[in-house]
């Protein structure tokens, strides 16, 4: 566990020298980690750009919510809480409540069909915002997970902006539905969870451990 503590605490200092704004957009929101800003950025025992894109997502759904916390900060505290699976070689575990509960936020997982739902029926409110885990391609199961943020923001191009939803992306992607996200066009994409994120109410908020 000591070792685990002190390669995550080296990593952070390395992380620190990175300039990752080259890869934000207006808003201050991360796009593309297999961009030169990001790709390099240690992430365990492999890079952000092979396998961080859970990170990024955390980073960017904490900013929407203005929770924001420093991407080394979040790359450190996934890799000390054991999040990382296969020493970051294969991302992290999907499961974010206790990480997200340190930054003063809270997760609660919703089905697509649900999701869906909500929008059709104008019940979800603009500015909602999800982490999503999925498969982009079922046939390669160790290498078709990715996960990235949603936000909910109708217009009328459509109800959906998301971050980061692919490795080489320069800005969001916007989609008029929910099966769009999720699926991309491609048959065989198929999604593994969907939280949504809020901030904590006042009476179940914490100092950070």
């Amino acid at each position: 566990m000591l070792f685990h503590s002190k390669r995550a605490d080296r990593s952070y200092r390395e992380n620190l020298r990175f300039d990752i704004t080259p890869a934000m957009d207006d808003d201050g929101l991360l796009n593309g980690q297999g961009r030169e800003a990001l790709r390099a950025m240690r992430f365990g025992l492999a890079s952000v750009g092979r396998a961080g894109c859970e990170s990024i997502a955390v980073f960017n759904a904490l900013r929407l919510l203005s929770l924001s916390r420093p991407l080394p900060e979040i790359i450190r505290d996934m890799e000390q809480g054991g999040y990382m699976r296969l020493g970051g070689h294969l991302g992290a575990a999907p499961y974010f409540q206790p990480l997200l509960r340190r930054y003063g936020a809270r997760t609660r997982a919703v089905s697509p069909r649900k999701l869906q739902r909500l929008a059709d029926e104008g019940a979800l409110s603009p500015g909602a915002v999800f982490l999503c885990s999925i498969w982009n391609d079922r046939l390669l199961p160790f290498k078709g997970l990715h996960t990235f943020t949603l936000l909910y923001a109708p217009d009328e191009r459509g109800g959906w902006l998301a971050y980061n939803r692919f490795n080489s992306d320069k800005a969001r992607r916007r989609y008029d539905s929910l099966r769009g996200v999720l699926r991309n066009g491609n048959a065989t994409g198929a999604y593994l969870v969907i939280y949504r994120v809020e901030p904590l109410e006042p009476q179940d908020a914490s100092p950070p451990a």
